[in-house]
């Protein structure tokens, strides 16, 4: 897992005139990784100032309190305004936007099988979506198990493949590249090709190899042009062994400068994506509270332009993705990564991404700990729908067509934020969020389109920092997969204005409904 490379960016938030204006915010910056024995620590160096311009003053949100709806006739505590409008650079969105990464160690368990049915069902709620095996451990592991490493064997590549069937999924499917030769990982290639088929979206050689001289993978004295060598090698020989399968890269943790940016310069005519990591922070950090997750992260649309770019003038046809994502490295913080708040995080996240010109992201999954995983298992079996699935689930919902920027009107200083997609079928999706903990908000959407009937999805915690209780139309999601979108009752707008109140610590997607 990587350092918080990408970081939440407000988009353009406005104050009613009359109200509080802005204030300026200072946000950490440019930090320094060490690994650790499971994943690694965090330096923080220095810290960089930003705008007014650029970040809103938000009100607390962390996990003290977390506030409950106002009650039956109970007026809102604030109001706001949204409009929505289009964003030149950003990429069309479907079911393969989010999906999710795994630890390729957790082939090893009954996890990921064709007779998985409850993870099955779970995997569908996102629709056919794309998957990625990798992270740390594939570097710790090898085909058979060559040089003593965690072996991956054949018959895991077969449970693999069922699985992919039977969720209709694409794979990244990550090769050991720290400690391993290309006649083995080319061994390897030959088999996982021949059984996932057209399953099978790209390679992924090694993993964060920005990290390799740290982690003692190599020597202090280790660089680039070395990786760039060795990644040829194994790829050579990965791709005569499986013709015609798309290779990724470099799954960079966080140096942009001396791996990801020249790296899609050197081979982006051999590349179908570039990938990159992302984490807000380090979950042993005092500073990586609820509070810092759901404040915007300055680097985040900085870092995505230069990607986005770079992947842009190399040609690279399927763009850049982030293939391992998440809110705290080093699996996630107790009561923050697994709270309520998560859920409304993660649905800013994935649309800021996508307006920003990111092709997908793979959110890191996997365990049964009080950290980060949108799904939660233990030895193969799943535990529960954790909240950040809940974002992604209402996420995949609203993905249909072209990203818009909300913007926000407040009348008062209040973690708000909006989102628009225009779909393809020519109606138009909705994303409100309300971050705050304990105050609610009247927003008056300004639809843009001529239909007047929107269908609600709410989601719903009972408090910002609580670790269950969340709902989708007052509907859990079982451990087994099973949750259904009611119909429900349509919300009218009147002269293209939606009148919609938001409850604190809550988001709805509204849905246009097409005339018949």
């Amino acid at each position: 897992m990587g350092k918080p490379l990408l970081s939440q960016m407000a988009h353009n938030e406005r104050t009613i005139p009359g109200s509080a204006p802005p204030t300026s915010d200072t946000v950490a910056g440019e930090l320094t990784l060490l690994a650790d024995p499971t994943r690694r620590r965090l330096l923080s160096k220095t810290s960089a100032l930003v705008g007014a311009s650029l970040l809103p003053s938000l009100p607390s949100c962390g996990g003290d309190s977390g506030g409950s709806a106002p009650g039956p006739g109970s007026p809102p505590d604030a109001q706001a305004g949204v409009f929505f409008q289009r964003v030149e650079t950003a990429a069309q969105i479907g079911s393969r936007f989010a999906g999710l990464s795994y630890e390729k160690d957790k082939l090893a368990e009954p996890l990921s099988t064709g007779s998985n049915t409850a993870l099955i069902e779970l995997f569908r709620l996102l629709g056919p979506g794309v998957l990625r095996i990798g992270a740390n451990a594939v570097d710790r592991s090898s085909w058979n198990g060559a040089g003593g490493l965690t072996p991956i064997l054949p018959s895991q590549i077969d449970a693999l493949a069922a699985f992919l069937q039977a969720t209709e999924w694409q794979l990244i499917y990550g090769v050991n590249m720290a400690r391993n030769t290309p006649a083995n990982a080319a061994e390897e290639a030959a088999y996982v090709s021949g059984r996932l088929g057209p399953s099978l979206l790209a390679w992924e050689i090694g993993n964060e190899p920005d990290l390799y001289v740290r982690k003692e993978y190599r020597p202090a004295d280790w660089t680039y042009t070395d990786y760039l060598r060795e990644w040829r090698a194994m790829r050579d020989a990965m791709s005569a062994a499986s013709p015609g399968v798309a290779f990724s890269g470099p799954a960079t943790a966080f140096d942009l400068r001396r791996f990801s940016l020249p790296f899609a310069k050197d081979e982006g005519d051999s590349i179908s994506m570039l990938t990159q990591h992302y984490y807000r922070a380090d979950r042993d950090d005092p500073a990586s509270t609820l509070s810092l997750l759901l404040r915007p992260d300055p680097n985040l649309v900085s870092d995505l332009r230069a990607l986005v770019a770079a992947a842009s003038d190399a040609g690279i046809a399927q763009g850049v993705r982030l293939d391992e994502a998440n809110s705290f490295f080093g699996g996630g913080k107790k009561n923050v990564s697994n709270v309520f708040g998560a859920a409304l995080w993660v649905l800013d996240f994935l649309f800021i991404c996508a307006l920003r010109g990111c092709t997908g992201v793979n959110m890191h999954s996997g365990g049964g700990g009080p950290g980060y995983t949108p799904i939660a298992d233990r030895v193969g079996v799943v535990v529960e729908a954790r909240p950040e699935f809940y974002g992604m689930v209402m996420f995949a919902q609203a993905a249909q067509g072209l990203p818009m920027e909300g913007v926000v009107e407040r009348s008062a200083v209040i973690n708000v934020s909006a989102w628009g997609v225009q779909r393809d079928d020519g109606g138009r999706n909705a994303v409100l969020i309300n971050k705050d903990k304990s105050r609610s908000v009247e927003i008056n959407v300004s639809t843009g389109i001529a239909a007047d009937r929107f269908e609600p999805l709410w989601l719903r915690g009972t408090a910002l920092d609580a670790t269950g209780g969340q709902t989708l139309n007052g509907i859990p999601i079982s451990n087994d997969g099973r949750w259904s979108r009611l119909p429900q009752e349509p919300m009218i707008a009147s002269d293209g204005v939606l009148k919609v109140t938001l409850p604190p610590a809550s988001a709805v997607l509204l849905r246009s409904l097409v005339a018949s």
